[in-house]
């Protein structure tokens, strides 16, 4: 089972926490899921964050969790950064 990521938003608050804490940058995060076909996910379902979607990517060379929760978005397939952070 694949997710297919059209686009990815990320917040600023986001973008600094993903910088700050895990030293990722939010392009490099982008370019691992934003219109890659085949990406292995799961769903989770989080008690006060609702159901997301946590995708396992490569970033420079180490496993990372990436997790999506949907957007509401009218052309679909789009997604907002919850975190991402090696593993």
């Amino acid at each position: 089972m694949s997710i297919w990521v059209a686009k990815l938003n990320i917040s600023g608050r986001t973008a600094h926490k993903i910088t700050g804490v895990h030293g990722l940058q939010p392009d490099e995060v982008r370019a691992a899921v934003e219109q890659v076909r085949g990406l292995p996910y799961a769903w989770h379902d989080h008690p006060e964050r609702g159901r997301r979607a946590i995708v396992r990517v490569k970033l420079r060379g180490r496993s990372h969790l990436i997790v999506l929760y949907p957007a509401t978005d009218p052309v679909g397939d789009v997604w907002n950064l919850g975190s991402a952070y090696p593993i």
